[in-house]
C-alpha cells in the first residue's frame, strides 16, 4: 500500500513538471507582452519606420496639424540689398573666375572656349577700365588660333574702337592693331593691313616687334607692285 501511495505521488509530481514547462515557440501559448520581436525584413542597424517613431519623446511624435502651415510667398522672402562693396566684390570675383576659366581652355588648346571665356570677362569690368581693349584683343586671338580669322578680325576690330573710346593706349593696342592687320592680310586686304601694321609699330615699345613689323609691310608692298615697276 505504501508503495503504491508513493508511486502515485512521484506521478502527480512529474505530470505538474512537464505542465509547468514553457511551450516552444510554434506553441498555442502566448508571448511574453515585454518581449518586442525583431521586425521583418529590416536592415540589422536600420530601425524600421514603426520603431523610429518609438524613439522619439512623446510630446515630439508627429501630430496633424488643425490647420495647414501657410508657405512663405517668394516676395516675402526677399534678400538683403546687397551694398556697393559685396557687389563690387561679387564682381570681382566673376571676373576672376572667368579669367582663369579662359586660361585653362587656352592650356588645353581649347580655343574657341577661351575666347568666350574672355568675353564673358568684359561685363564684369568697372565702366571706363581700358582693360576691356585686352579682353577683346585675347578674344581675337583666341579665335584666330582656332582658324576663324573672320571671326578674329572682328574682335581686333572691337579691341581698336573700346580703346579709341576710352581714349587707349600702348601694347594693347599695338597688339590689337597687328592682329587686325593679320586677318586684312590673309584676306588679301593689302592697303587695309599695310595700314593697321603701321600703327600697331608706332604704338610697340619692342625694337624686335618693330623691326619684324617693317619687313612684313616691306614684303606686302614688294608684292602689292605691279609687275615690271
Amino acid at each position: 500500500m505504501h508503495k503504491k501511495f508513493t508511486l502515485v505521488l512521484s506521478l502527480i509530481l512529474l505530470a505538474g513538471c512537464f505542465g509547468s514547462r514553457k511551450p516552444k515557440s510554434g506553441g498555442s501559448a502566448a508571448k511574453n507582452p515585454r518581449e518586442k520581436a525583431a521586425p521583418e525584413f529590416a536592415l540589422p542597424g536600420v530601425p524600421m519606420k514603426s520603431d523610429s517613431e518609438a524613439l522619439l519623446p512623446e510630446e515630439k511624435k508627429p501630430e496633424l496639424a488643425a490647420e495647414p502651415v501657410e508657405a512663405v510667398k517668394p516676395e516675402e522672402a526677399k534678400p538683403a540689398e546687397a551694398k556697393p562693396a559685396e557687389t563690387a566684390a561679387a564682381a570681382g570675383g566673376d571676373l576672376e573666375f572667368h579669367l582663369a576659366a579662359a586660361s585653362k581652355y587656352f592650356a588645353k588648346r581649347r580655343y574657341r572656349s577661351a575666347a568666350a571665356e574672355y568675353g564673358a570677362a568684359v561685363p564684369f569690368l568697372p565702366a571706363g577700365d581700358a582693360r576691356a581693349v585686352r579682353l577683346l584683343e585675347r578674344q581675337g586671338a583666341m579665335m584666330l588660333k582656332a582658324g576663324n580669322e573672320a571671326k578674329a578680325q572682328e574682335h581686333f576690330l572691337s579691341a581698336v574702337n573700346k580703346a579709341k573710346e576710352l581714349k587707349s593706349s600702348g601694347k594693347d593696342l599695338a597688339d590689337a592693331y597687328l592682329g587686325l592687320g593679320y586677318c586684312q592680310e590673309k584676306a588679301n586686304k593689302v592697303a587695309e593691313a599695310v595700314d593697321s601694321y603701321e600703327k600697331a609699330r608706332a604704338l610697340s615699345d619692342s625694337k624686335k616687334v618693330k623691326d619684324r613689323i617693317t619687313k612684313t609691310i616691306s614684303d606686302l608692298k614688294a608684292k602689292a607692285k605691279p609687275a615690271g615697276k
